[in-house]
């Protein structure tokens, strides 16, 4: 493999080792504060993913996702804006709007902690995943790597 190829997503399960094929898959990063938005799009970057889209606001991320229809969205859950949108109401608008992003976009949403009233309503809400902030590269990548691999199951090779 050549140092310039993209790592690819990786993954043993019974024994057996698995590759996520990126290629293609358009996230969309939505993070109010702009260094920690910059810091976790080094990281996808960094483990392989394509440049993620960005976002700043819940109505930055709806009209990022008419454009691009992203595979994957990644939420910071204390989002702030004018209209009062935080991140579980664009999850609640994610599952409710099948007209704005293709049906079942994994979600994965970031909280400050892991004891939070919002965690119980993002889970009644069937977030995909779901991390505490600040988030170590080895838990992002293992909790992207089992969120891909369940919604993209077309996309593992398993015979890598």
């Amino acid at each position: 493999m050549s140092l310039t190829a993209p790592r690819k997503l990786t993954r043993v399960m019974d024994g057996l080792f698995a590759r996520f094929d990126y290629a293609g898959l358009q996230v969309l990063v939505v993070e109010p504060d702009d260094d920690s938005r910059a810091a976790l799009v080094r990281a996808l970057v960094a483990l392989g993913l394509p440049q993620p889209s960005e976002a700043a606001t819940a109505a930055g991320a709806l009209a990022q996702a008419a454009e691009l229809e992203p595979s994957l969205v990644i939420c910071d859950m204390q989002l702030e804006g004018p209209d009062g949108t935080d991140g579980l109401e664009l999850l609640f608008r994610i599952r409710a709007d099948s007209t704005t992003l293709p049906t079942g976009v994994p979600v994965v949403m970031l909280a400050g902690e892991a004891g939070s009233p919002g965690v119980m309503e993002a889970k009644r809400l069937a977030v995909d995943g779901l991390l505490v902030k600040p988030v170590p590269t080895k838990r992002l990548e293992a909790r992207l790597n089992a969120v891909l691999m369940r919604r993209f199951p077309e996309r593992v090779n398993w015979n890598a």
